[in-house]
């Protein structure tokens, strides 16, 4: 692992088409990893449907943004930079983006009732006050990717919402380490 956050965001942003082709292949949709980077270039790639390129590209824009953040130091795990970043992965797909869900939303193939929507703002504290009794920053990670599953803080967009708080929670942290290490 590297110990400089300027090489670390290099090869980052280096990989941002094999983390769209991830992301967008967990959601079930079929791109290849060329095709997502002619997307990620501006071009549109034949035989996928509208809608789909337009979640490549919306996935590639929030990540160019959480790039933003990292590189700017500006960072935090709030709801307003949740929000942010929900803006523009959810642009044009959900019923609304940059915002908590307002209505009810129901998950297919389960029972599994989510919380009440006014609910969402406390959920999120807890979610974040609950992540300070973990001791191991992977299993904070992974918190913060189940619990922004599970509560569904938004319309749609949930999953890929939560790689992304987990990523940059992962990213706040090895900035904190090598921090430390240089300070040793």
């Amino acid at each position: 692992m590297t110990t400089d956050p300027g090489k670390a965001l290099m090869i980052a942003k280096r990989q941002l088409a094999e983390f769209v082709y991830d992301a967008v292949n967990l959601e079930g949709l079929n791109f290849s990893l060329p095709e997502i980077q002619t997307l990620l270039d501006g071009v549109t790639v034949g035989g996928h449907k509208l809608s789909d390129q337009q979640i490549a590209v919306n996935q590639g824009n929030a990540w160019r943004k959480l790039f933003e953040l990292v590189l700017k130091k500006s960072f935090s795990i709030s709801i307003e930079t949740v929000c942010e970043l929900h803006k523009i992965a959810a642009k044009e797909e959900a019923l609304t983006w940059g915002e908590f869900r307002t209505g009810s939303v129901y998950i297919s193939g389960t029972s599994y009732a989510q919380p009440h929507h006014s609910e969402l703002n406390s959920r999120f504290v807890e979610m974040l006050s609950e992540m300070g009794n973990l001791g191991d920053v992977f299993d904070r990670a992974i918190h913060l990717f189940l619990i922004m599953a599970r509560t569904q803080f938004f319309y749609d967009v949930n999953k890929r919402m939560g790689r992304f708080i987990m990523n940059l929670f992962l990213r706040s942290c090895l900035d904190s380490t090598i921090i430390a290490i240089m300070k040793e």
